[in-house]
Protein backbone atom coordinates (compact mmCIF):
# COMPACT_ATOMS: atom_id res chain seq x y z
CA UNK A 1 0.00 0.00 0.00
CA UNK A 2 3.02 2.55 0.74
CA UNK A 3 4.74 1.70 -2.17
CA UNK A 4 1.49 2.49 -4.51
CA UNK A 5 0.71 5.81 -2.98
CA UNK A 6 4.56 6.62 -3.36
CA UNK A 7 4.42 5.50 -6.62
CA UNK A 8 1.19 8.03 -7.22
CA UNK A 9 2.84 10.75 -5.29
CA UNK A 10 6.07 10.14 -7.53
CA UNK A 11 3.62 10.31 -10.97
CA UNK A 12 1.63 13.56 -9.49
CA UNK A 13 4.88 15.60 -8.68
CA UNK A 14 6.05 14.27 -12.44
CA UNK A 15 3.49 15.57 -14.19
CA UNK A 16 3.00 18.88 -11.84
CA UNK A 17 6.73 19.66 -12.80
CA UNK A 18 6.06 18.67 -16.54
CA UNK A 19 2.68 21.00 -16.45
CA UNK A 20 4.88 23.93 -14.94
CA UNK A 21 7.66 23.93 -17.44
CA UNK A 22 5.33 23.78 -19.98
CA UNK A 23 3.57 27.32 -18.58
CA UNK A 24 7.07 28.54 -18.15
CA UNK A 25 8.34 27.80 -21.65
CA UNK A 26 5.06 28.94 -23.49
CA UNK A 27 4.59 32.25 -21.56
CA UNK A 28 9.03 32.76 -22.22
CA UNK A 29 8.27 31.60 -25.91
CA UNK A 30 5.52 33.96 -26.52
CA UNK A 31 7.36 37.08 -24.98
CA UNK A 32 10.05 35.95 -27.67
CA UNK A 33 7.43 36.84 -30.64
CA UNK A 34 8.15 40.48 -31.98
CA UNK A 35 8.82 41.86 -28.53
CA UNK A 36 5.04 42.26 -27.69
CA UNK A 37 2.15 39.43 -28.97
CA UNK A 38 -0.64 39.12 -27.09
CA UNK A 39 -2.39 36.07 -25.87
CA UNK A 40 -5.40 36.70 -28.53
CA UNK A 41 -3.16 37.36 -31.70
CA UNK A 42 -0.93 33.45 -30.75
CA UNK A 43 -4.28 31.83 -29.54
CA UNK A 44 -5.74 32.91 -33.22
CA UNK A 45 -2.60 31.87 -35.18
CA UNK A 46 -2.83 28.37 -33.50
CA UNK A 47 -6.42 27.93 -33.62
CA UNK A 48 -7.20 27.65 -29.98
CA UNK A 49 -9.09 29.77 -27.45
CA UNK A 50 -7.50 32.82 -25.51
CA UNK A 51 -8.29 31.17 -22.36
CA UNK A 52 -7.01 28.00 -22.59
CA UNK A 53 -3.54 29.64 -23.54
CA UNK A 54 -3.95 31.84 -21.02
CA UNK A 55 -4.48 28.83 -18.86
CA UNK A 56 -2.05 26.83 -20.01
CA UNK A 57 0.59 30.15 -19.22
CA UNK A 58 -0.56 29.86 -15.81
CA UNK A 59 -0.36 26.51 -15.11
CA UNK A 60 -3.91 25.58 -14.56
CA UNK A 61 -4.51 23.10 -17.24
CA UNK A 62 -2.61 20.53 -18.91
CA UNK A 63 -2.31 21.10 -22.68
CA UNK A 64 -4.58 18.43 -24.88
CA UNK A 65 -1.78 16.26 -26.78
CA UNK A 66 -3.94 18.21 -29.91
CA UNK A 67 -2.85 21.39 -28.60
CA UNK A 68 0.41 20.14 -27.38
CA UNK A 69 1.88 19.45 -31.39
CA UNK A 70 0.39 22.27 -32.63
CA UNK A 71 2.69 24.42 -29.73
CA UNK A 72 5.64 22.33 -30.59
CA UNK A 73 5.03 22.71 -34.60
CA UNK A 74 4.55 26.23 -33.91
CA UNK A 75 7.64 27.12 -32.23
CA UNK A 76 9.44 24.25 -33.61
CA UNK A 77 10.70 22.53 -30.57
CA UNK A 78 10.41 19.36 -29.86
CA UNK A 79 6.99 18.04 -27.36
CA UNK A 80 9.99 16.09 -24.67
CA UNK A 81 11.46 19.95 -24.48
CA UNK A 82 8.53 22.05 -24.36
CA UNK A 83 7.89 19.83 -21.08
CA UNK A 84 11.09 18.85 -19.53
CA UNK A 85 13.53 21.87 -20.42
CA UNK A 86 14.09 25.38 -18.93
CA UNK A 87 13.95 27.06 -22.59
CA UNK A 88 14.83 30.29 -20.79
CA UNK A 89 18.04 28.67 -20.59
CA UNK A 90 18.16 27.93 -24.23
CA UNK A 91 20.92 30.81 -25.96
CA UNK A 92 19.83 30.12 -29.18
CA UNK A 93 17.12 32.36 -30.86
CA UNK A 94 13.19 31.76 -31.01
CA UNK A 95 11.50 30.81 -34.47
CA UNK A 96 8.78 29.52 -35.67
CA UNK A 97 7.06 27.73 -38.21
CA UNK A 98 3.88 30.41 -38.35
CA UNK A 99 3.90 33.43 -39.81
CA UNK A 100 4.46 35.83 -36.78
CA UNK A 101 8.08 37.45 -37.34
CA UNK A 102 10.67 36.93 -34.02
CA UNK A 103 12.49 39.66 -32.45
CA UNK A 104 15.43 39.08 -30.83
CA UNK A 105 15.78 41.39 -27.57
CA UNK A 106 17.23 41.22 -24.27
CA UNK A 107 16.32 42.51 -21.37
CA UNK A 108 17.60 44.59 -18.04
CA UNK A 109 18.30 43.33 -14.19
CA UNK A 110 14.53 44.60 -13.57
CA UNK A 111 13.06 42.68 -16.51
CA UNK A 112 12.69 45.86 -18.50
CA UNK A 113 13.21 45.60 -22.05
CA UNK A 114 16.26 47.27 -23.44
CA UNK A 115 17.24 49.80 -25.84
CA UNK A 116 20.28 48.08 -27.71
CA UNK A 117 22.43 50.41 -29.35
CA UNK A 118 23.68 49.41 -33.21
CA UNK A 119 27.27 51.95 -33.09
CA UNK A 120 28.85 52.63 -36.24
CA UNK A 121 31.25 49.34 -36.07
CA UNK A 122 28.63 46.92 -36.12
CA UNK A 123 26.13 48.82 -38.93
CA UNK A 124 27.69 46.30 -41.62
CA UNK A 125 26.99 43.18 -39.66
CA UNK A 126 23.28 43.68 -38.92
CA UNK A 127 21.75 42.95 -41.74
CA UNK A 128 22.90 39.30 -40.48
CA UNK A 129 23.24 39.48 -37.24
CA UNK A 130 19.46 40.67 -36.19
CA UNK A 131 18.59 37.59 -35.41
CA UNK A 132 21.46 36.40 -33.79
CA UNK A 133 21.56 36.09 -29.91
CA UNK A 134 25.20 36.37 -29.62
CA UNK A 135 25.40 39.32 -31.49
CA UNK A 136 22.71 41.49 -30.14
CA UNK A 137 23.82 40.64 -26.34
CA UNK A 138 27.20 42.12 -27.29
CA UNK A 139 25.49 45.35 -28.50
CA UNK A 140 25.27 48.56 -25.58
CA UNK A 141 21.73 48.60 -23.82
CA UNK A 142 20.00 51.23 -22.20
CA UNK A 143 16.91 52.93 -20.72
CA UNK A 144 15.09 55.76 -21.99
CA UNK A 145 12.02 57.51 -19.29
CA UNK A 146 10.46 59.19 -22.10
CA UNK A 147 9.92 56.24 -24.37
CA UNK A 148 7.39 54.08 -23.91
CA UNK A 149 7.43 50.76 -21.70
CA UNK A 150 4.74 48.71 -23.80
CA UNK A 151 6.82 49.02 -27.30
CA UNK A 152 10.39 48.09 -28.63
CA UNK A 153 13.23 50.37 -29.38
CA UNK A 154 16.46 50.24 -30.91
CA UNK A 155 18.73 52.70 -31.79
CA UNK A 156 20.63 53.16 -35.22
CA UNK A 157 23.69 55.72 -36.08
CA UNK A 158 22.08 57.65 -39.25
CA UNK A 159 24.84 58.11 -42.02
CA UNK A 160 24.93 59.86 -45.36
CA UNK A 161 22.90 62.98 -46.39
CA UNK A 162 19.49 61.93 -47.75
CA UNK A 163 17.02 62.81 -44.87
CA UNK A 164 17.76 66.45 -43.53
CA UNK A 165 17.50 68.41 -41.09
CA UNK A 166 19.30 65.10 -39.47
CA UNK A 167 23.15 64.99 -39.81
CA UNK A 168 25.63 61.85 -40.12
CA UNK A 169 26.35 61.06 -36.80
CA UNK A 170 23.15 61.33 -35.13
CA UNK A 171 21.33 58.34 -32.94
CA UNK A 172 17.87 57.22 -34.86
CA UNK A 173 15.51 55.71 -32.19
CA UNK A 174 13.53 52.92 -34.01
CA UNK A 175 10.26 51.74 -32.67
CA UNK A 176 9.56 47.63 -34.22
CA UNK A 177 6.91 47.42 -36.48
CA UNK A 178 5.47 43.62 -36.33
CA UNK A 179 2.69 44.16 -39.23
CA UNK A 180 4.43 45.81 -42.67
CA UNK A 181 0.88 45.74 -44.26
CA UNK A 182 -0.57 48.43 -41.88
CA UNK A 183 2.31 51.18 -42.36
CA UNK A 184 0.79 54.40 -43.80
CA UNK A 185 2.33 56.32 -46.79
CA UNK A 186 4.83 59.27 -45.89
CA UNK A 187 6.01 56.90 -42.74
CA UNK A 188 9.29 57.77 -41.96
CA UNK A 189 11.53 54.10 -41.21
CA UNK A 190 14.52 52.33 -40.54
CA UNK A 191 14.07 49.80 -43.33
CA UNK A 192 16.68 46.87 -42.67
CA UNK A 193 17.26 44.72 -45.94
CA UNK A 194 20.15 42.45 -46.99
CA UNK A 195 21.74 43.94 -49.64
CA UNK A 196 21.33 47.84 -47.90
CA UNK A 197 21.80 47.07 -44.41
CA UNK A 198 19.79 49.92 -42.43
CA UNK A 199 18.69 52.88 -44.17
CA UNK A 200 16.36 55.40 -42.90
CA UNK A 201 13.93 56.55 -45.61
CA UNK A 202 10.14 57.58 -46.31
CA UNK A 203 7.95 54.73 -46.58
CA UNK A 204 5.35 54.63 -49.49
CA UNK A 205 3.54 50.99 -48.89
CA UNK A 206 2.42 48.63 -51.90
CA UNK A 207 3.01 45.78 -49.95
CA UNK A 208 -0.58 44.13 -50.80
CA UNK A 209 -1.02 45.03 -54.30
CA UNK A 210 2.88 45.05 -55.85
CA UNK A 211 4.39 43.35 -53.09
CA UNK A 212 7.17 46.36 -52.54
CA UNK A 213 7.80 49.01 -50.58
CA UNK A 214 8.93 52.19 -52.29
CA UNK A 215 11.65 54.54 -49.92
CA UNK A 216 11.98 57.87 -50.59
CA UNK A 217 14.51 60.14 -49.16
CA UNK A 218 14.24 63.61 -48.01
CA UNK A 219 17.48 64.96 -49.98
CA UNK A 220 15.94 65.26 -53.64
CA UNK A 221 18.95 64.63 -54.86
CA UNK A 222 18.31 60.96 -54.45
CA UNK A 223 16.13 58.90 -56.23
CA UNK A 224 13.04 56.75 -54.87
CA UNK A 225 13.27 52.88 -55.57
CA UNK A 226 11.63 49.96 -54.28
CA UNK A 227 12.50 47.22 -52.18
CA UNK A 228 10.63 43.79 -52.50
CA UNK A 229 9.30 41.95 -49.35
CA UNK A 230 11.15 39.57 -49.34
CA UNK A 231 14.32 41.79 -49.07
CA UNK A 232 12.98 43.12 -46.42
CA UNK A 233 14.17 42.21 -42.73
CA UNK A 234 13.06 44.82 -40.44
CA UNK A 235 11.38 47.51 -39.96
CA UNK A 236 11.45 50.20 -37.21
CA UNK A 237 9.06 53.32 -37.21
CA UNK A 238 10.93 56.36 -36.72
CA UNK A 239 10.46 57.55 -33.02
CA UNK A 240 12.99 60.59 -32.11
CA UNK A 241 16.80 61.21 -32.48
CA UNK A 242 19.82 62.57 -30.33
CA UNK A 243 22.15 64.81 -31.67
CA UNK A 244 25.05 66.54 -30.10
CA UNK A 245 24.19 69.87 -32.09
CA UNK A 246 21.60 72.36 -32.64
CA UNK A 247 19.35 71.48 -35.49
CA UNK A 248 20.36 74.53 -38.11
CA UNK A 249 17.17 76.14 -39.88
Amino acid sequence: MCILVANITRNVNNMQEKVNNFAQNLSYLRSKLDGKVSQQRLADELGIKKSTLAAYELGRAEPSFEDLIRLATFFAIPIDGFLRKDLRNDTRPVSTNGDLRVLVTTVDPQNRENIEFVPVRAMGGYAEGYGDIDYINRLPAFQVPFLSRDRKYRAFPYEGDSMPPLREGSVVFGEYIDQWDGVKNGTICLVVTKDEGVVLKKVFNYLEDKGVLVLKSLNERYAPYPVRREEIQELWRFAGYFDSEFPMG
